[in-house]
């Protein structure tokens, strides 16, 4: 039996096979390199100025991207405690009433942010609503 490993950096780790890029096993690192631009090589000289896809803040970096710094840790989670720090995230931006609507389907959140940050996002949902029925 072969291990599972990263088609783009040959770790021994494997999380998503991703249809944007062939279907190819990818790591975590990867995924998220190639869907949001997390620690993606830079653009340019200049700075790039991209909107976050979760709390819609306009930021600036060296590199495209689609996630702020604040909301990276929705999808770049690896322990429980970052588990937690980013399920509090997104319920912050539940109760600023900034969460994209769209985030709110997880079909929708399966389909273009992965199964990792759609948990943290369905988890925080449930939880936010579980609050407001008290």
């Amino acid at each position: 039996m072969t291990s599972p490993l990263c088609e783009l950096c040959n770790k021994n780790e494997r999380y998503h096979i991703c249809t944007e890029s062939n279907n190819q096993h990818l790591c975590l690192t990867c995924f998220n390199k190639l869907h949001f631009g997390i620690n993606a090589p830079r653009a340019g000289r200049s700075m790039v100025y991209n909107k976050c896809i979760f709390c819609n803040v306009v930021f600036a970096t060296d590199a495209k991207g689609s996630i702020c710094d604040e909301c990276s840790i929705i999808v770049t989670w690896k322990s429980g405690i970052h588990y937690l720090a980013g399920v509090n995230r997104v319920s912050e931006l539940i109760r600023e009433n900034k969460l994209d609507s769209k985030l709110w389907n997880e079909n929708y959140c399966i389909d273009n942010l992965g199964t990792r940050a759609t948990q943290v996002i369905m988890d925080a949902i449930n939880s936010s609503s579980l609050l407001s029925k008290r």
